[in-house]
C-alpha cells in the first residue's frame, strides 16, 4: 500500500512539474523566444540545435507530464523521464563548472543554475528512477491498476 501511494505521488509530482515546465516555456508566446535565448546561453549547441531544442522540448515535457499522470506505459515513460532529468543535470553541471552564468530555464525564467537547482533536479531524478525501477519490477498491469 505504501509503495502504491509513493508511486502515485511520484507520478503526479513529476507529471505536474513536467506539464508546468513545458507550459511556462510556451505561454505567453513571448516566452518561446526567451527560452530559445536561454538554451543558447548554455553555449553547448550550434544555432540549429538551439532552435530545435527550444521548439521541441516544451512540447515533449508536456507530453511526458500528461502520460506520466495518466499512467500509460509507465515503464518506458518513467525510464525516459529519468534519462532526460539525468541529461539536464549533466548539462547544468557542465555549465556551472565552466563558470557560465545562465538562467536554468527549468520553470520559467529568472532562476540561475546553482547548487540549489542541481539538488532539486537530483531529487526529481531520484523520484523518476524510483518510479522506473518499481514499474519494471511489477508485472505488467493495466494503467488503472498501477
Amino acid at each position: 500500500m505504501a509503495g502504491r501511494v509513493l508511486r502515485w505521488t511520484c507520478r503526479f509530482v513529476l507529471g505536474g512539474l513536467f506539464l508546468y515546465a513545458g507550459f511556462t516555456k510556451l505561454f505567453p508566446p513571448e516566452h518561446r523566444f526567451l527560452f530559445e535565448m536561454t538554451v543558447s546561453a548554455y553555449r553547448l549547441l550550434p544555432e540549429w540545435g538551439v532552435i530545435g531544442v527550444a521548439r521541441l522540448l516544451p512540447w515533449l515535457e508536456m507530453a511526458l507530464g500528461l502520460v506520466l499522470m495518466l499512467g500509460w506505459v509507465q515503464r518506458y515513460v518513467a525510464a525516459f523521464v529519468a534519462l532526460l532529468l539525468g541529461f539536464f543535470i549533466v548539462v547544468m553541471s557542465i555549465t556551472y563548472a565552466r563558470g557560465v552564468e545562465v538562467n536554468c530555464g527549468c520553470f520559467g525564467f529568472g532562476e540561475a543554475v546553482s547548487p540549489l537547482t542541481l539538488a532539486r533536479d537530483s531529487a526529481l531524478l531520484l523520484m523518476a528512477v524510483y518510479l522506473a525501477v518499481s514499474a519494471w519490477r511489477r508485472p505488467s498491469a493495466p494503467a488503472a491498476a498501477s
